[in-house]
């Protein structure tokens, strides 16, 4: 079954991100997943850390996407941060600041329809229109949220 990532953002998985380097906006989204999916904060921010060290999630055009599977929840989560700073120690694969950060926390269970949600979400977002009106908007949570729906259409 193909999922639409959108369907997984909600108003309380959009945020705005006043931190000023990686760690700090990395650590409001983990808190804000583990808020969410009620996992424990620790094993979220264990697993987002070990797969940034693999390779960093900063795609280029000022995204990252990071991402991953673990057990004990039922459908995946769709956070989406936008940062009010840019964030120079990110490690972009183009060197840009990063000013929004998608993290997604999925079942581990079925890996198509985890690479069909990834796939949708790099989609969408290397647009950078889409970027340019989410950073406009990273003030506004509310407007990022409409941002995100209207891509519905």
């Amino acid at each position: 079954m193909k999922q639409d990532f959108i369907q997984f953002v909600t108003k309380d998985s959009v945020m705005t991100l006043g931190g000023a380097n990686k760690l700090e906006v990395m650590d409001n989204l983990i808190t804000r997943a583990a808020d969410l999916t009620k996992l424990n904060r620790d094993t979220i921010f264990r697993l987002i850390w070990k797969r940034e060290q693999m390779m960093t999630t900063g795609v280029g055009g000022m995204l990252a996407l990071p991402h991953i599977r673990i057990n004990d929840i039922l459908h995946p989560y769709v956070l989406v941060g936008v940062c009010k700073n840019p964030i120079t120690d990110y490690q972009g694969q183009d060197d840009l600041p990063v000013r929004v950060i998608v993290l997604t926390v999925a079942p581990d269970e079925d890996q198509e329809a985890y690479l069909q949600l990834l796939s949708g979400i790099s989609r969408r977002f290397k647009d950078p229109q889409l970027i340019e009106d989410l950073i406009d908007a990273a003030d506004d949570v509310p407007r990022i949220f409409e941002i995100i729906k209207n891509l519905e259409a």
